[in-house]
């Protein structure tokens, strides 16, 4: 915990210093416990652009400007204290706490004196942001209809935590994030911005044989890391958070439309198609792939259709809440009562 304690009511302000994205929540807890969002927003990053384990003057640069950017937005809405939390390219870059110390005190020096408040950024293991993902989505009230399995797909990392409510069975915080999983599995391309249909063909190939080999690698991975809980603890749905869950949600949105259909969840079979647009195999027209870039959209098919499949077809539930929620509510918790996991019946974390 952060060492300051915070009263229902103030209006405190997160950026989850994430891999590929640094976004922004601004919200507040009422004095029952209701969370109540003001603000979110996004700005793109890209920390692992040259790699993990190290960031360049170009990646440090541009994490300070959006840093500088969330602040200016957040003082706007006069928060009374600003905090970044670092995940897994953070984590894995040994000088991130001196520089988030001394980018936090620039910060501070650049407020004017009628508007100071608190400024605080650290890095986070993934078992907290794992915790921190289940707190923003319990206070929110999409715990309760459960058990769930909730998956939030980072740059550097994938959270995975069964539970129901304040009850959690698993988490898990694995190296499987979209920035690693295209290092891993390239999508080898040749000429495929040209029109010419044998051309076309080779993208084709490409997009598919990269989707293939990710998927086949994440359901064994997923297969063994979840395989004896859900033996024992059956969830009844995925809830998908954030990133390229939102870009999924919105194709099927769109795609039922077209289709003059409509479904509450997002089912394996509905899954499958969003898997086959992004490698180009779906017959017929459909909604294009944004926000997310093509090669991203690939990877991120084929970890949902994996999980999916992993856990018996489960259909799939979205939501625009993330890790940011979660750390912003925790704040107002008091660190010496707050209790982080609830009768846990076994844990599986790691670092990310």
């Amino acid at each position: 915990m952060n060492g300051i304690f915070h009263h229902p009511g103030d209006r405190l302000a997160v950026v989850d210093m994430g891999t590929n994205v640094f976004g922004l929540v601004i919200g507040t807890e009422s004095a029952n416990r209701h969370a109540q969002w003001i603000h979110r927003s996004e700005i793109e990053v890209g920390l692992a652009s040259e790699g993990f384990g190290t960031l360049n003057e170009a990646g440090r640069k541009r994490a300070e400007n959006a840093l500088q950017q969330h602040l200016q937005r957040a003082l706007h809405y006069e928060v009374t204290a600003f905090y970044g939390f670092g995940t897994s390219a953070l984590r894995l870059w040994a000088q991130a706490p001196e520089w988030m110390n001394r980018t936090a005190h620039a910060l501070q020096q650049s407020i004017p004196i009628n508007q100071q408040i608190p400024i605080k950024f650290s890095v986070i293991s993934g078992s907290q942001e794992a915790e921190w993902i289940r707190l923003g989505l319990q206070q929110s009230g999409l715990l309760e209809n459960g058990p769930v399995l909730i998956n939030d797909i980072g740059g550097g990392s994938v959270e995975l935590v069964l539970c129901h409510g304040p009850r959690t069975y698993l988490a898990l915080s694995l190296p499987l994030g979209m920035r690693k999983l295209l290092q891993q599995f390239p999508i080898h391309k040749t000429l495929i911005h040209s029109k010419d249909p044998q051309n076309l063909s080779i993208k084709e190939t490409c997009y598919q044989e990269a989707f293939q080999q990710c998927y086949n690698f994440l359901l064994r991975e997923f297969k063994e890391q979840l395989g004896e809980t859900l033996a024992q603890i059956q969830p009844n749905r995925i809830l998908g958070t954030a990133g390229p869950y939102s870009t999924l949600e919105q194709w099927t949105r769109a795609y039922l439309s077209d289709n003059n259909e409509s479904e509450p969840l997002i089912s394996r079979a509905l899954c499958a198609a969003f898997g086959d647009a992004a490698t180009l195999r779906l017959v017929g027209t459909y909604p294009p792939l944004r926000p997310l870039s093509t090669d991203a959209v690939v990877h991120a098919s084929a970890l949902m259709l994996a999980l999916s499949d992993a856990t018996g077809g489960l259909p799939i539930q979205t939501t625009e809440l993330s890790m940011r929620e979660g750390a912003l509510l925790a704040q107002f918790h008091n660190p010496y009562t707050f209790t982080p996991w609830a009768a846990p019946i076994s844990t599986g974390l790691n670092s990310g």
